[in-house]
């Protein structure tokens, strides 16, 4: 069967591409294709997790002729709906807390928390001159949404922004923003506690982090089964 492999961060760097066409046997599990990948390229699995047409998967998980499987290194941690009240944007673009402040903003909502994060300098006894983020952007609106999916379940929730950068990011700029307005305080700082706590170690972000002793990709966790 003919599959469509995506790989990220530093695997796109040991590969040489951001993706391919293998093909593997029928009946092949994502832990069969990864075994298959590694003998065939120069390229180290080990530890990394797996989503297939954009989900989380378990390394047991049988692919079927056609799938998206992306490999992603441990995490380092737009679309829309007006009838949600969700706002959810992956972008290169400068960061704007007011933007999600004016979408938070409204009379029904009484309350509203933020949690904005920024490039930190001097990290670990170094200078940083920027850090790279690079995303898997359709995933990450996904996982997004399905962190928002969980905070409403638990909470009073009104409307939600999150924000996440890619591209080059400075020392001082934001890399994120994750704003909740509800008609309740503590909902809001609740919700919003939660939402950050699940994406830094959901989100398929990757940091790459240039100092003046190089560069190096940031350290990351994971959340699901790895290979």
């Amino acid at each position: 069967m003919r599959l469509r492999i995506l790989f990220f961060a530093r695997l796109k760097r040991e590969m040489g591409v951001d993706e391919m066409s293998f093909s593997c046997p029928p009946q092949s599990t994502v832990r069969d294709l990864a075994r298959l990948l590694q003998e065939h390229y120069s390229v180290n699995l080990q530890g990394c997790m797996a989503a297939v047409n954009e989900n989380y998967v378990a390394p047991d998980q049988l692919l079927k002729d056609g799938d998206e499987v992306a490999f992603l290194p441990p995490v380092a941690g737009g679309a829309y709906d007006p009838q949600d009240f969700e706002e959810c944007i992956v972008t290169s673009r400068p960061l704007n807390l007011m933007e999600a402040f004016g979408f938070l903003a409204r009379p029904e909502w009484g309350g509203q928390a933020f949690f904005t994060g920024t490039v930190r300098s001097p990290n670990k006894g170094l200078e940083i001159a920027h850090l790279e983020y690079e995303a898997f952007a359709p995933m990450a609106i996904r996982v997004m949404r399905a962190c928002i999916q969980e905070a409403r379940e638990k909470f009073q929730v009104g409307g939600v922004y999150i924000a996440h950068r890619t591209g080059r990011v400075h020392p001082g700029e934001l890399s994120i923003i994750v704003g909740v307005g509800s008609p309740h305080r503590r909902a809001a700082l609740e919700a919003c506690d939660l939402l950050i706590e699940a994406l830094k170690v959901r989100l398929p972000v990757w940091k790459l982090e240039r100092s003046t002793s190089g560069e190096e990709w940031v350290e990351g966790s994971t959340s699901v089964d790895t290979l």
